[in-house]
C-alpha cells in the first residue's frame, strides 16, 4: 500500500507537468482525478480488510486460547473426550473456514491491487505517448512558424518592391501627363484639323488625320501637316527618354491607280516612313528613337462603313513610349 502511494505521489506530478494544450491538460486532469478516486476507494477497501484481518486475528487468538483451555479440560476430563473431541473438530472446521475466507479475501485484494497497478502503468504509457505526440506537434509548429516568418519576410520585400514599382509608375504617369500637356500647348492650333492627343495604357498617342497630313492617295506631307510635325519634334527633342513609334493607318477602300503603291499596306507604311523622314530631317530628331510601321486597314478607330468612320480611320498615329527598363528590373527582382 505504501509503495502504491509513493508511486502515485512521484509519478502524477511528472505526468502532468509537461506543456500541453488546455484541452489535453483538462482531459489528463480528469483522468488523474478518476484514478485518485479509484485509489481512495482502494485505500478504503484495504483499510476495511485490515480491520477485518485484525478482527480475524483476534478471533484466532481467542480460538487458540479456547483450544488450549479445552485441551486442558480434555486432559483433566478424559471421560468427556468424545464430546469435547466433536466440539474441537467443529471449532477446528470453523477455524479452517475462517482462515480460508481470510486467504481468499487477501488473494482477491492482491489481484485487485495488481489490476489497478497494471491500469496505472497503461495510463502512464498513454500519457507518455501523448506527450511525445505533443512534442512532435510542437516541433512541426516551430518549423511552420519558421517557414511563416520567411514568407512574411519575403512578403515584406515584395511589398516594398510593389511600392517602388507604384512610385515609378506614378512618376511615369506624371511624366506622360506633363508631356501630354506640353503637346497640347504646342499643337493646340491643329486640333481643329484632326489632331488629338490621348494617353492609353501608359503611352501617349498623337493621332493626325489624313486631312492634316496627306491628300487623297498621296504620301507627301501637306504644308499644314509639316507645321504640326515641326512643333511636335520641338517638344519631343526635349524628351530624350521617350521612344517613338509612327504607325500609318488606312480605311478599307482598296488602292487604285497609285503607280508602285500596290495596296493599303504599302500606303500605310510609306506614309509612316514619310513622317519619320520629316521628323528626323526637318525636325532634327534622333533616328534611333523612331520606328516606322504600317497597320493598313486592320486597326480602325471606327469599324462602321460610313464616310465619317473611314475619315477617322485614315490617320497617322505617333505613339510615344516611355522607357520601362527600370520597371522591368523591379519586376524581374
Amino acid at each position: 500500500m505504501n509503495k502504491l502511494t509513493l508511486l502515485l505521489t512521484l509519478t502524477l506530478p511528472v505526468l502532468f507537468s509537461a506543456c500541453v494544450t488546455l484541452g489535453k491538460f483538462e482531459e489528463m486532469q480528469a483522468q488523474r482525478d478518476a484514478l485518485q478516486v479509484s485509489l481512495d476507494s482502494l485505500k478504503n477497501v484495504v483499510a476495511e480488510m485490515n480491520v477485518r484481518i485484525s478482527q480475524l486475528t483476534a478471533d484466532t487468538s481467542s480460538l487458540h486460547s479456547q483450544i488450549t483451555t479445552k485441551n486442558k479440560k480434555i486432559a483433566e476430563l478424559e471421560l468427556m473426550s468424545d464430546t469435547l473431541t466433536e466440539r474441537t473438530r467443529a471449532l477446528q472446521n470453523e477455524l479452517d473456514m475462517l482462515k480460508q475466507n481470510y486467504e481468499q479475501s487477501k488473494s482477491k485484494n492482491t489481484a485487485e491491487i495488481k489490476r489497478l497497478l497494471s491500469n496505472l502503468e497503461a495510463l502512464q504509457r498513454d500519457v507518455a505517448l501523448r506527450e511525445q505526440k505533443l512534442r512532435d506537434y510542437e516541433q512541426a509548429l516551430a518549423v511552420r512558424d519558421s517557414s511563416l516568418a520567411e514568407l512574411q519576410k519575403d512578403l515584406v520585400g515584395r511589398e516594398q518592391k510593389v511600392i517602388e514599382l507604384q512610385k515609378r509608375l506614378a512618376a511615369r504617369d506624371s511624366t506622360l501627363q506633363a508631356l501630354k500637356a506640353r503637346l497640347n500647348d504646342a499643337l493646340l492650333g491643329f486640333t481643329s484639323s484632326g489632331l488629338s492627343i490621348n494617353i492609353v495604357n501608359g503611352r501617349v498617342y498623337v493621332s493626325l488625320s489624313n486631312q492634316l497630313l496627306f491628300s487623297t492617295g498621296r504620301t507627301d506631307i501637306d504644308k499644314r501637316g509639316k507645321e504640326a510635325l515641326k512643333e511636335l519634334a520641338a517638344v519631343l527633342n526635349q524628351q530624350s527618354d521617350i521612344s517613338i513609334l509612327v504607325e500609318g493607318h488606312t480605311d478599307v477602300q482598296a488602292v487604285k491607280n497609285l503607280g508602285s503603291i500596290k495596296d493599303n499596306w504599302d500606303l500605310s507604311v510609306l506614309r509612316a516612313t514619310e513622317v519619320v523622314r520629316y521628323l528626323t530631317n526637318e525636325g532634327k530628331m534622333d533616328p534611333r528613337r523612331i520606328i516606322a510601321s504600317g497597320r493598313s486597314e486592320y486597326y480602325p478607330v471606327d469599324p462602321a462603313n460610313t464616310p465619317e468612320a473611314m475619315a477617322k480611320n485614315r490617320r497617322t498615329e505617333i505613339i510615344l513610349i516611355p522607357k520601362l527598363s527600370e520597371l522591368f528590373e523591379i519586376l524581374e527582382q
